[in-house]
């Protein structure tokens, strides 16, 4: 027998929908003000004219020194390099200081490369009063060989010569302000590290600022200080005007291939603070890194905190004892919330005690059970495994549908947060989803305990092994466990607990949502799955939501936010289907390799084949890994024969080859050669194609500390940044019974002939020249 709903029922559940549409409309608006409120932190300051305030720092001013030195390449070793040089030098001289050139040789060492050059630093000092010790500012003058540098690190720059003109308006600091643009930072901070190892200010230096640029536009963040930081984050918060600081930022930076000229002042002991603006990831090192694309908002920044900084800590005692971390972030703008790592601990063990009221409390109303709980938990679990498969499969498509655009895919600014929105709206959906199919079996409270339980795990994991992050789990739970305590405390017909539940899940997405975002920024769409994840976990503080309100059917929350974030991907998509653009580009090199053994020559292009590396490369095109060909390199990338231009091979000298005693190691090879380039080529290298074990080596006569023995799969690989010399001296003792093959090879940052000119929708890294030869025993 079919029974058939009363119109009373039939009105009391519309009437219900609408409620729940209501409450459902008010979340939404609640969630989205306070992911609009979060962003507020990211906003640069505004642009201060020339002509107004002149002891303030104005970007348009600095602009006016870019315009004079970030307009073509300069990286080591070049003639434009000089060039810059030379117009640095004659600013600082214009502002009335006595700059000076710093000239040595540095080294850099990883696991298996070695690289060095002929670095010329440029260091000036302000005398202070009554120094105690002195503040430095640091920016680096060399760009990368394929980009003029404006944001890396030309900001930076401009940003030094502008304050120190703004400086020069007031009366001088108690401290001394030294002045160092460092040459050779993109070669392996070598400039920092002649500094450090040769200088003799380096001993006076109580506070190190630098400053450097990871993309072209966004604020300048606070990402990185020396340990026991907390007397210099106090004092930086109370002088920034607005500050962007985020403690998790610099164990974030940690995980990535990137290091600056701190690392090196870190090393070395000393205090500092590191700054950088990182968002336009794809003009990062490239070509469109110019003048036209750099943001005058970001360079301000850089310009507001250096200033105020100086003058701060320039009236500050540098030399007194600091102790201790900070844990610190944004909230409301420029808020900024801080307190001491050692207050980590007692705030989770809060956090747990609140926690276990919690499941009591709901026990005692009969809300939850610990059976349920558990449930909730390995829901949550389950949860997290498919945002990430989500997150992970459709980055996976979208790349491989057009592998030729994942570049711009993975690092254009434009798309990526698009994209990131768009996944955050299926995930939400997943999570919808997931919870109403849920809550058949398991109770409310129960998945609600459940759910915030995974964040207590992140919390004590956190607060063990990442305190500096800590505050991104820590304070969502505290907040949301308050709000779960009055959910449950509440009637179920009472409608507006949804609203006291979201306004409590509020704090989480103030201090999560910048967070996912700055990540996806600074890392790339290319963690998808980890983004996914943590968008996921924001979500399920609104788990109690998710689960019970019910508009006309289950499934219809999750459709509405499934068909949103479907939408905007679908649409995001097809705009990126028409790129590259001369506002969206993608990347193109192409590299001339000429073999002086074999006299052969190839075109090398590593980022695929497109409408400028096909005027090279268009017969016999093989595709792989270049290190069949040029063995120092294990690019992967297209290939073809190309003609010869005749250029000439470097000259390899041998000087001495003969066997030494040691008396700790025994009998030892001692081999000393001198390699020239012939074609007044920047950059020489040299690799082992043997397993060798060095014991001494000597570069220009002076000894490199080592590290490694150099042996396969990591050969020794040196590449050293000549000069004017265009040669360079080395002195190499292996074993005795070491054979020894090497790769020399000269590497010039330009190509033999251009057959087209590149189309403005195209970005490169540089393009370049290597002629190689083999020398054996």
């Amino acid at each position: 027998m079919e029974i058939i709903p009363s119109a009373t029922t039939k009105r009391q559940s519309q009437e219900n929908w609408k409620k729940h549409g209501l409450i459902f409309i008010c979340v939404t608006y609640i969630i989205f003000a306070a992911v609009f409120l979060s962003f507020l932190q990211l906003r640069s300051p505004k642009v201060i004219p020339t002509a107004d305030r002149s002891a303030e720092f104005s970007a348009e001013r600095a602009f006016t020194h870019l315009e004079k030195f970030a307009v073509a390449p300069h990286p080591l070793g070049s003639k434009e390099h000089d060039k810059v040089r030379d117009y640095l030098m004659e600013s600082l001289q214009e502002l009335g200081l006595n700059p000076e050139i710093q000239k040595a040789d540095s080294f850099y060492q990883s696991s298996s490369r070695i690289s060095g050059g002929a670095v010329e630093n440029i260091t000036a000092k302000i005398k202070g009063k009554n120094s105690t010790k002195a503040i430095m500012l640091v920016a680096h003058y060399d760009s990368v060989p394929g980009s003029p540098g404006a944001a890396d690190d030309g900001a930076g720059v401009s940003a030094i010569l502008e304050t120190v003109r703004a400086l020069k308006e007031t009366k001088p600091l108690q401290n001394d302000v030294i002045i160092l643009l460092t040459d050779g930072e993109e070669n392996g901070m070598l400039g920092a590290k002649a500094f450090v190892n040769e200088h003799p200010w380096a001993k006076d230096i109580g506070l190190v600022l630098n400053f450097e640029a990871r993309g072209n536009e966004g604020p300048s963040l606070m990402f990185e200080t020396s340990d026991n930081n907390s007397w210099i984050v106090k004092e930086f918060i109370e002088a920034a005007p607005t500050p962007v600081i985020h403690s998790f930022i610099y164990s974030l930076y940690k995980l990535m291939p990137n290091d600056t000229d701190l690392t090196v002042f870190k090393e070395a002991g000393l205090n500092g603070l590191n700054f950088a603006f990182g968002e336009g990831l794809s003009h990062y090192h490239t070509t469109s890194d110019n003048l036209q694309e750099l943001s005058k908002e970001s360079l301000q920044h850089h310009g507001e905190y250096m200033l105020s900084l100086v003058r701060h800590f320039g009236q500050l005692d540098l030399a007194q004892t600091k102790e201790g971390n900070e844990v610190f972030f944004n909230i409301f703008g420029s808020t900024v919330i801080s307190y001491p790592e050692d207050l980590v601990t007692p705030i989770m063990i809060m956090i747990v005690i609140l926690f276990i009221l919690t499941i009591a409390h709901g026990y005692k109303r009969e809300k939850l059970s610990l059976p349920g709980t558990l449930g909730g938990f390995l829901i949550t679990i389950f949860g997290m495994i498919g945002s990430f498969a989500i997150g992970f499969g459709l980055w996976s498509l979208l790349t491989s549908i057009s592998p030729e655009k994942r570049w711009i895919l993975e690092t254009d600014t434009v798309f990526g947060t698009v994209y990131l929105l768009s996944f955050s709206l299926i995930i939400f959906a997943f999570s919808a989803f997931l919870y109403k199919l849920a809550a058949k079996k398991i109770m409310t409270g129960s998945l609600a305990a459940g759910s915030l339980l995974t964040w207590l795990v992140f919390v004590i994991a956190a607060s063990l092994h990442l305190k500096a992050g800590s505050y991104i789990f820590a304070w969502p739970l505290f907040f949301g466990l308050i709000g779960i305590n009055i959910f449950i405390y509440m009637k179920e017909a009472v409608s507006y607990k949804y609203i006291i539940l979201a306004c409590f899940a509020l704090p989480g997405f103030l201090i999560a949502s910048p967070v996912i975002y700055l990540i996806q920024k600074l890392m790339s769409m290319e963690i998808a799955g980890i983004l996914a994840v943590l968008v996921f976990l924001l979500g399920i503080l609104l788990t109690p939501i998710f689960s019970t309100l019910k508009i006309k059917a289950d499934w219809f929350i999750p459709s509405i936010l499934l068909c949103a974030g479907l939408a905007i991907l679908v649409t995001n998509s097809v705009n990126a289907n028409k790129v590259p653009t001369a506002e969206h580009r993608a990347v193109s090199d192409i590299i001339y390799l000429q073999d002086a053994d074999k006299n052969e020559a190839y075109w090398i292009a590593r980022y695929g084949l497109d409408d400028y590396t096909s005027n090279y490369i268009n017969k016999d095109i093989k595709e792989g890994n270049i290190s069949s060909i040029f063995p120092p390199f294990s690019w992967e990338g297209h290939y073809g024969q190309a003609e010869l231009y005749g250029l000439k091979a470097p000259d390899v000298t041998v000087f001495s080859d003969m066997a030494v005693l040691s008396k700790i190691d025994g009998n030892k090879r001692e081999l000393i050669y001198e390699l020239k380039t012939n074609r007044s080529a920047e950059e020489i290298l040299m690799k082992s194609l043997l397993p060798i074990t060095v014991s001494e080596l000597f570069i220009n006569h002076k000894k490199v500390e080592l590290n490694n023995q150099y042996a396969k799969p990591q050969p020794l690989l040196l590449t050293y940044i000549p000069g004017e010399t265009g040669r360079v001296n080395i002195k190499i003792t292996v074993d005795y019974k070491d054979k020894v093959e090497w790769i020399v090879a000269d590497r010039s940052y330009n190509i033999p002939e251009i057959k087209e000119e590149r189309s403005e929708k195209y970005s490169s890294y540089g393009d370049s020249s290597f002629v190689m030869k083999t020398i054996r025993d």
